[in-house]
């Protein structure tokens, strides 16, 4: 919230803001499926240059703002602090939003929503802070914000970061926005998942020929991967998120290691002549040097050196490709085609950077793009001189080769379908072992591994763990009066309603815990959840009209609830006897009901 101010002058700035609303940009957050509203073109700005201007100024100043024509705010590299100013409105019914900023290497956002009431609610974002310090934990800058039908808010946006001064702002409903980012992750990680293959593969390829250009290409493969992982905020999210310089640093070293390696690996692979040896020595030299310097050197200044200097690493390493192609060779061919792609997205890229062409998806993903196909093309020219060496050995041997290794593909496709045939007899195997026969549901066994896992990983994040453990009224006497054969057709009932969609998270668990007892599972669930659900599942199950051998009527079940976060690994036995502690609870206070498990029952039962 802002910083203790004279409430006075603080209304009297909302008044001044209210004149100048006419001049700031709404944009109407109804329609954002299926793609986000995207804030940019229309906003209004103004450049700081000296970093003095406070919150409250920027809520009166009336003057100097300009009109933002681009899509997406881009003032390039820069040392301004810069003020953007834009109104959201929400004329549909959705209330829960959420504020993305895409570009998750800025190093200071400050993020002011003023509503027309007088609250103001303020936000600290930026790579130059702690990644737990932000309000969600995501690889981008994602920001919530409850709007109410028909409210209109008016939002400020303080940015300074020693990167390119890059603002994509999309507003979402939450909902569509947690579908639209699974699929982005997903099309990250079959990309970066893809470049990691390529360099495990090549790696395995060196153990078996000792041949360093291999070495090189995997270095030069794994740099790449860094680079790539740290520009889109993975690596400050999983590697290291408690470290704000490291994570700008990281980007510089991985850069220049794959600046090094590519060189290296040019050297070897396209055996350059003299002159080209002599100054790709050169810039090895001039990288290791780099590796140094960039340890003591502001991120500011390192990215203006490495940007430059790998473009020019780039146009020599495509120059000496088209020097080799005069040797009639097909690897100089690929290797140029390669080059090619990787050339034109890191053009891209740092034009973009440098503000020449703008910010748009293309720009975005131009080197994973350029990146990926010029590993896989690399890794196709490394292959082709495996082939060209192999054939030369088949040569001499082709005849009685190609019936050893007509022998071992039939041999192959013997093991493979022995081996498939195994692994879905073991799967068939291993799911009739952890299901219950009778429900369908989970047995006992695998309830016990399942919990286990579960307080591990609470205890681990200081998560909350609910168990419920839920009992069918008089189930003896259905059983007594009816028979066994009713008594279990109402089991098998009662555990259709547990598959249904009365459990909505994939990981709430539902197990047969033992006769007519079940046991429910809810990780990161606290006591008020576990109980909603708790009466979520008894309601249902009242209602739920059960026919068979005589018997036609309702089941009723008692509930009981135990909440904790766990505290040390063995409290498996702890959790499940408290949730039955409170079960016999609910059993004696006349069933049908919920119980939640408290101190007192240890004291008086």
């Amino acid at each position: 919230m802002l910083s203790n101010r004279s409430w006075l002058f603080f209304i009297f700035s909302l008044i001044l803001y209210s004149t100048q609303l006419h001049a700031i940009e709404s944009f109407n957050l109804k329609n954002t499926n299926p793609n986000g509203v995207a804030v940019g073109r229309g906003i209004l700005y103004f450049e700081d240059t000296n970093h003095t201007v406070t919150f409250e100024q920027a809520l009166v100043k009336n003057d100097g703002w300009r009109l933002n024509e681009a899509t997406i705010f881009n003032q390039g590299y820069s040392e301004s602090s810069w003020w953007l100013k834009f109104d959201i409105e929400n004329t549909g019914p959705a209330t829960e939003f959420v504020m993305e900023v895409s570009y998750p290497v800025l190093d200071y956002l400050d993020v002011y929503f003023v509503r027309h009431d007088g609250e103001v609610n303020y936000t600290e974002l930026g790579d130059k802070l702690p990644f737990n310090a932000r309000p969600i934990d995501h690889r981008l800058f994602i920001l919530p914000i409850n709007l109410a039908p028909a409210e209109n808010v008016s939002v400020y946006v303080k940015v300074r970061s020693s990167s390119s001064v890059q603002v994509p702002i999309d507003f979402w409903e939450k909902e569509i926005f947690l579908i639209t980012d699974i699929s982005r992750s997903v099309m990250h990680g079959v990309f970066m998942g893809g470049i990691l293959s390529i360099a495990i593969y090549n790696l395995l390829i060196y153990l078996v020929l000792r041949d360093r250009t291999y070495l090189y290409y995997v270095g030069y493969v794994i740099c790449m991967f860094l680079f790539l992982a740290s520009l889109n905020g993975w690596s400050y999210q999983f590697l290291w998120p408690n470290s704000a310089h490291w994570n700008d640093t990281s980007i510089l070293m991985s850069l220049n290691g794959v600046v090094v390696l590519a060189i290296i690996f040019c050297r070897r692979f396209l055996g350059l002549g003299k002159r080209l040896v002599l100054m790709a020595h050169s810039l090895v030299l001039l990288c290791l040097t780099c590796f140094v310097v960039f340890l003591v050197t502001p991120y500011s200044v390192g990215i203006r050196v490495i940007i430059p200097f790998a473009a020019v690493a780039c146009f020599w390493g495509w120059a000496s490709g088209v020097f080799a192609l005069y040797k009639g060779q097909l690897s100089p061919v690929i290797y140029v085609l390669s080059c090619s792609g990787l050339l034109t997205g890191g053009i891209i890229l740092a034009l973009n950077k440098m503000q020449i062409i703008p910010r748009n998806f293309f720009t975005d993903y131009a080197v994973q793009m350029g990146t990926l196909l010029e590993v896989l093309l690399l890794s196709f020219a490394l292959a082709e001189r495996i082939n060209h060496e192999r054939t030369l050995r088949l040569n001499a041997q082709n005849h009685s080769l190609g019936i050893q290794k007509k022998a071992n593909e039939e041999l192959e496709c013997r093991v493979t379908e022995r081996t498939k045939e195994l692994e879905v007899a073991n799967s068939k195997l291993q799911k009739l072992s952890d299901t219950d026969q009778l429900t369908g549901l989970n047995n006992r066994r695998f309830l016990d591994i399942y919990l286990e896992k579960e307080i591990a990983r609470g205890l681990r994040y200081q998560h909350n763990l609910a168990v419920l453990l839920i009992d069918i009224d008089h189930f003896k006497a259905v059983n007594d009066q009816y028979g066994h054969l009713t008594g279990d057709h109402c089991l098998q009932e009662v555990a259709n309603i547990f598959s249904s969609q009365i459990l909505r998270r994939p990981t709430d668990f539902p197990a047969r815990y033992g006769g007519e007892e079940f046991c429910v599972v809810l990780p990161e669930t606290d006591n008020k959840g576990a109980v909603m659900v708790a009466n979520r599942i008894r309601e249902h199950i009242q209602q739920h009209s059960i026919e068979s051998r005589g018997f036609n009527g309702h089941l009723t079940v008692s509930v009981g609830v135990y909440t904790a976060v766990p505290r040390k690994n063995d409290l498996l036995n702890e959790y499940l006897e408290r949730a039955d502690k409170a079960l016999y609870l609910a059993k004696a206070n006349g069933r049908n009901r919920v119980e939640v498990y408290k101190a007192s029952i240890e004291k008086h039962g």
